[in-house]
């Protein structure tokens, strides 16, 4: 028996658009990381590879098409679901919009809120839940 049962690939997904970040909230019944602060994210389907999950993600999170700008960070992450250890390998990526468009923008029902974010906002308590290694990553890419 393996000693990660719950071992996936996943991808984070750092947006900018006018000079802000966007964040969301996870709900409250989320399986993992229920009311947590963080960035759109998902798990990379069976022969689908990051930077296709990349693109999938953002659209059923946040209903963007968007643009591919960098790759920020590949790391391991070992957390809990509200069942299960969970461990992942995460792929960070930064993107932007297509076309600079957010009109058809909408959080789909993972998550219960979302603010975008100047570089002095992510200072505030509100977004304690954020995991310190993606924090460092969003102030980077500011």
């Amino acid at each position: 028996m393996s000693n990660h049962p719950n071992y996936r690939i996943a991808v984070e997904i750092i947006i900018v658009h006018d000079g802000k970040i966007l964040l969301t909230k996870r709900a409250e019944d989320a399986q993992v990381g229920p009311g947590a602060w963080c960035v759109p994210s998902g798990k990379v389907k069976y022969e689908e590879r990051p930077i296709e999950a990349l693109y999938r993600e953002a659209l059923e999170e946040t209903n963007l098409e968007v643009e591919f700008i960098a790759e920020l960070d590949q790391r391991t992450f070992k957390g809990k679901s509200t069942i299960e250890d969970i461990y992942r390998l995460v792929f960070t990526y930064l993107v932007k919009p297509k076309f600079d468009r957010i009109d058809r923008f909408a959080i789909n029902e993972e998550h219960s809120e979302y603010a975008w974010v100047t570089k002095k906002e992510l200072s505030d308590p509100k977004f304690g839940t954020l995991h310190p290694t993606l924090m460092r990553l969003l102030e980077e890419a500011f």
